[in-house]
């Protein structure tokens, strides 16, 4: 835990660094695309009407979702890792993500494109999460008691399952729907509708309300299950609640751009390093930094084999990845110590 105390005015200068360098990374990110456009002419009232429909009705949209799906990401990986108490603990690694792709898929697939729509998808996403979850948690959980020890392994497990799943209804698929399906499931972010749009204004900023309100029962968690509940914590009800609505959440991003992995390992550990593990300026800085980090990766995605462009979902990856290596390395030097 963080040994610096969190008054109003640390709060206050944390979320304004984090709100200045977030919104600093959604600013580039419109600035980049296949197309380049004026924007010192659009942001006046000018520009051609092309330039116009690009930057305001598709590139801009964009940005304002990949900074919402990154923003949410980035506190279900804080969540996660508080509640579990295992630093490795994110959507994407725990097969929440799998599972909310699986089910979405599923349902577009059986519908014959009836469920293509965010009404569809996104009720299947959350079911699919909510399973996964289940699993995981059964899996994970002796006597009942939770072992973070054994959730890792849980995840991976859990998360094989359903790629494997996927990839059965992807073979049954029409070759139409198999390709749009893979581009999805390796979490593409295209110019959202008005109810995508919608749906994460209104999702995202309610999760991380939601995970400040619990943020002292998260930071008491820390200390073990029985600290907590010596501390007047009902347990079973706060991961009871944290656990539903980060599944939600995670559903939300599913359903609108499919998996993307790796935000809420990289973000919450990088944010962690400069404010602290206090979960009172943890979960706002992560939400900002969040939606940066994705922001800044979509623009990459978006320009680095322009004309055409990579799902956002690879280029998480191929950040996150390594990051994931050089913590179970590190945990492995701390453990290594800790027997020495």
């Amino acid at each position: 835990m963080s040994a610096r105390p969190v008054t109003r005015a640390r709060f206050a200068r944390v979320v304004l660094a984090s709100a200045v360098l977030g919104l600093l990374a959604v600013a580039v990110s419109a600035c980049f695309g296949a197309e380049s456009v004026d924007l010192v002419a659009l942001l006046g009232g000018g520009g051609t009407a092309i330039e116009q429909a690009i930057f305001w009705d598709i590139r801009l949209p964009r940005v304002v979702m990949a900074a919402l799906i990154g923003g949410a990401l980035a506190i279900c990986g804080v969540a996660f890792q508080a509640l579990l108490r295992n630093p490795l603990a994110e959507p994407y690694l725990l097969g929440i993500s799998g599972g909310g792709s699986f089910g979405a898929v599923l349902a577009i697939v059986l519908t014959g494109g009836a469920a293509s729509t965010l009404l569809g998808r996104a009720p299947a996403a959350f079911a699919g999460c909510l399973l996964a979850l289940w699993i995981v948690y059964m899996i994970a959980t002796r006597r009942g008691a939770l072992h973070p020890a054994t959730l890792l392994l849980a995840g991976v497990v859990t998360n094989a399952f359903f790629l494997a799943a996927l990839s059965c209804v992807q073979y049954a698929a029409s070759p139409e729907e198999s390709q749009a399906i893979l581009r999805w499931v390796m979490g593409g972010l295209t110019s959202p509708t008005g109810s995508e749009l919608a749906l994460l204004g209104v999702a995202a900023p309610l999760g991380a309300i939601g995970l400040l309100l619990e943020s002292r029962r998260m930071d008491l968690l820390a200390f073990g299950e029985e600290t907590a509940r010596s501390l007047g914590v009902d347990v079973d009800a706060c991961r009871r609640r944290v656990f539903i609505g980060t599944s939600l959440l995670t559903a939300a991003c599913v359903a609108v751009s499919g998996p993307v992995g790796f935000v809420g390992l990289v973000v919450p550990h990088g944010v962690r390093m400069v404010v602290g593990s206090d979960h009172r300026v943890l979960v706002p800085a992560a939400f900002l930094t969040g939606a940066g980090f994705v922001a800044l990766a979509d623009a990459l995605a978006r320009v680095v084999v322009a004309p055409s462009e990579l799902p956002v979902g690879i280029v998480t990856a191929v950040i996150g990845a390594p990051a994931f290596v050089a913590l179970l390395a590190r945990r492995r030097l701390l453990a290594g110590g800790a027997d020495a």
